[in-house]
């Protein structure tokens, strides 16, 4: 059951959605990205000569000692093999396309590291979508909506508490390991707020590419 439901009086005007950057996601959470952090991290030899070793690429958070059962959380590797919502997106041209999203979800004491498998690095791989958290009551502002396109080789950790959308792929189907810790305490692992009308997230394939990798879908 979602914790809340916003009915609202309008749809809302489409959000667009920007290539994902570590500097454009760092308010929601982290993008692991070789291509770019191979830029701006410390580059350390490892495996003997053959291998480069980048250290802490993202933070793995457990906040569940603030939880309110108490109860202990595991820290778990999951698997998601997630297809593209075919009936929620609609394809305005060629390289354009609009999703609709009508759930936020949050994981109120662990971050959340979705790493897709199998990928080229060069696809255009799936939307992330977020929002800031309202002060007054915990629940999401969608007056900040924001929407990312990820290309097949950047890997987003939601930082703890951080309001995003159910994983969009784009293409036909993608797995995802996906890092966490849960407790098994449905409301302390995850909470849902249903948006009714959906609310459209408009994407563009050729915006797209990301330091220099061309985007291909």
């Amino acid at each position: 059951m979602p914790i809340a439901t916003y009915n609202l009086p309008r749809a809302l005007d489409p959000v667009p959605a920007t290539p994902l950057t570590p500097t454009s996601f760092a308010p929601f959470g982290a993008v692991v990205s070789s291509a770019q952090q191979l830029q701006t991290m410390t580059q350390i030899p490892a495996n003997y000569g053959t291998a480069i070793k980048l250290a802490k690429v993202t933070p793995v958070t457990n906040n569940f000692a603030r939880a309110p059962s108490k109860k202990t959380a595991t820290t778990n590797v999951n698997l998601f093999r997630s297809s593209v919502p075919v009936k929620l997106i609609e394809r305005t041209a060629a390289e354009e396309g609009v999703y609709l999203t009508g759930v936020l979800e949050r994981h109120p004491f662990s971050t959340q590291t979705f790493l897709p498998m199998g990928v080229d690095a060069r696809d255009v791989a799936y939307l992330v979508i977020v929002a800031e958290t309202k002060a007054e009551d915990g629940l999401p502002d969608l007056s900040t909506l924001k929407a990312f396109v990820a290309m097949g080789n950047q890997a987003v950790t939601y930082g703890p508490g951080t309001w995003h959308a159910p994983m969009v792929a784009l293409k036909e189907v993608i797995d995802f390991a996906v890092l966490m810790h849960e407790n098994g305490v449905p409301d302390e692992d995850c909470q849902e707020v249903y948006i009714n009308p959906r609310v459209p997230i408009k994407f563009s394939i050729r915006t797209a590419a990301v330091s220099g990798i061309s985007a291909k879908l």
